[in-house]
């Protein structure tokens, strides 16, 4: 690898001038790989390496082939072969189609990067999930690529109601009417992996039903086996290191919990327990309910949450009359949560945070987590504390802090100097954001990388949860900026980071005085004609964000 902070030999090295000695975990984990760099390079100063035949010899009758032989053979028999079959045809009509549209000119040869999402869109499931990681992982992957991968469709049709009906009662064992009284046969929205149904059940709650396509499963395992057996050969020939193979394996195991449903259910379950363990957030923040007696591995059935975007101003304050309030509660649960809880919801973006009818926040769509060690957590507090001020001292202290390095073999006065270029420009991106109502992803993706790179240049190199965390307070800032933009984040003390250290999660005033969010308050009368209109708005609004 040519730079021991990243995971990939496609990324150039550090400069020279402030490139720190590897770490001791770069040195465990990147080891030295049988290759000869030559001298051409592209464009974007990419080396491309040639293997030493006589070590690729020796490596292919070692006893760590013979491990990885076993354990490929192992993978092998899992797989069902007439997904295989059918794979390997998807594949070959994937390249057929991919490989018209470059000779006829509708994509450029010379832009792999295009290329690959093209491919990625073509195969299905799998690979326009790994696309979206690739998208998301702005510290791993070269920029190109995570520009482009944003562009990535998610262009599946939907499953027909014949066969959503079949495989609801395949997995609740149960005809359909004896658990809902009704079920909408058209989706409410679609994606690779599942898609959504509004629903009532017997008992007569509203409710939605994520339902698994059929067969995808299967397909996931063999597409994601096949790519990490691959990439566990090119680590052992030295095409790839160790961790390019974690990354892989990092994303196997996040999309198989992703077709568990049982696993979002666990984890929607387990932030209600979090909540109900915060008496002061009791009224105020919610998640939706679970209903297990109609869940499996492959069904999650949801209740049906009525309300808008956090960053929907103008009807937010129709439901809660100090907008503001709305964010406090729900900064104050996040970073709650960041401390105290397992993990944190990694993916609070407009569509996962909602402000309900009766001015409850609510948090949706847990299928995105981070855990962090208390370490990291505590210097997420102090990111947070430092960005709203652009205090770049404090900000590369606490990315230090973050990342696999001991803070005082960092030169924190040259670090601060180097981010507050980066700063000043994610500073733009966020301004102009805020005006527009959104901030375009990949600018975000792109300073987030750069962030990664100046702090490659001093030895630090983050995990994956670091682009995750910091991309949660990018948008609690722009929310800030929407609803809030005369709020001191760092003197409030309406926040629960800034109460008196003798505060503690247990008993911190996280709600606002004059609180809002209050159960039954805020929420607009309408006739019954103003309701249906109303339910289709928020239907359309919010079930799509239930999708993974």
């Amino acid at each position: 690898c040519r730079k021991s902070s990243c995971c990939c030999w496609l990324c150039t090295p550090p400069p020279a001038s402030r490139r720190a000695p590897p770490s001791p975990v770069s040195r465990h984990v990147v080891r030295t790989l049988p290759i000869r760099m030559s001298a051409s390079s592209s464009s974007a100063g990419v080396s491309l390496p040639s293997l030493d035949p006589a070590i690729v010899a020796r490596l292919l009758v070692s006893p760590e082939a013979t491990r990885l032989g076993r354990e490929l053979v192992a993978l092998g028999l899992q797989q069902n072969p007439q997904i295989v079959l059918r794979r390997s045809l998807d594949l070959a009509q994937a390249l057929n189609t991919v490989s018209i549209e470059v000779f006829t000119g509708g994509l450029q040869p010379n832009s792999p990067p295009v290329i690959l999402r093209r491919l990625c869109e073509e195969l299905g499931a799998t690979y326009v999930k790994l696309g979206q990681f690739v998208a998301s992982s702005p510290t791993l992957f070269p920029p190109e690529y995570v520009a482009e991968f944003q562009k990535c469709l998610d262009s599946t049709p939907p499953m027909p109601w014949r066969e959503v009906r079949l495989q609801i009662e395949s997995e609740l064992g149960r005809p359909l009417d004896r658990v809902f009284s009704s079920v909408s046969h058209t989706p409410l929205a679609a994606a690779s992996i599942a898609q959504v149904h509004a629903a009532t059940l017997r008992t007569g709650e509203d409710v939605v039903i994520k339902v698994q396509k059929r067969g995808v499963q299967d397909s996931l395992r063999a597409d994601l086996d096949l790519l990490y057996g691959v990439v566990r050969i090119w680590q052992l020939i030295g095409l790839a290191t160790a961790e390019l193979t974690d990354v892989v394996g990092t994303l196997r195991d996040a999309i198989f919990e992703e077709t568990d449903f049982t696993k979002e259910a666990q984890r929607t379950v387990q932030f209600r327990q979090f909540l109900e363990r915060s008496p002061q957030l009791a009224g105020s923040v919610t998640v939706p309910k679970v209903y297990p007696q109609a869940s499996s591995r492959r069904v999650l059935t949801l209740e049906r949450l009525y309300g808008v975007s956090l960053a929907d101003l103008e009807v937010v304050r129709q439901y809660v009359p100090e907008p503001e309030l709305a964010l406090i509660v729900a900064l104050n649960t996040w970073v709650l949560s960041v401390l105290t809880n397992e993990w944190f919801h990694a993916d609070v973006h407009a569509g996962n945070l909602l402000v309900l009818r009766d001015g409850r926040v609510a948090f949706i769509d847990f299928g995105i987590v981070g855990v962090l060690p208390q370490k990291t957590a505590t210097a997420m507090l102090d990111f947070v504390r430092a960005f709203p001020e652009g205090d770049s001292v404090g900000i590369a202290s606490a990315l230090a802090g973050m990342g696999f390095v001991k803070e005082d073999e960092v030169d924190i006065q040259a670090f601060s100097r180097d981010l507050r270029e980066v700063l000043q420009s994610l500073d733009d991106v966020t301004t102009k954001g805020s005006s527009a109502g959104a901030i375009n992803e990949t600018q975000l993706n792109q300073l987030v990388a750069s962030v990664g790179k100046v702090a490659a240049g001093y030895g630090i190199r983050f995990p994956r949860e670091f682009v995750l965390l910091i991309k949660q307070v990018l948008y609690f800032d722009r929310f800030t900026r929407l609803l809030a933009p005369n709020l001191d984040v760092i003197n409030d003390e309406r926040i629960a980071m800034n109460q008196r250290p003798s505060s503690t999660a247990s008993d911190a005033k996280l709600m606002p005085h004059n609180g809002s969010a209050q159960q039954g308050g805020g929420a607009p009368t309408t006739t019954d004609d103003e309701e249906v209109r109303s339910d289709v708005d928020n239907v359309a609004h919010i079930e799509v964000e239930l999708l993974p």
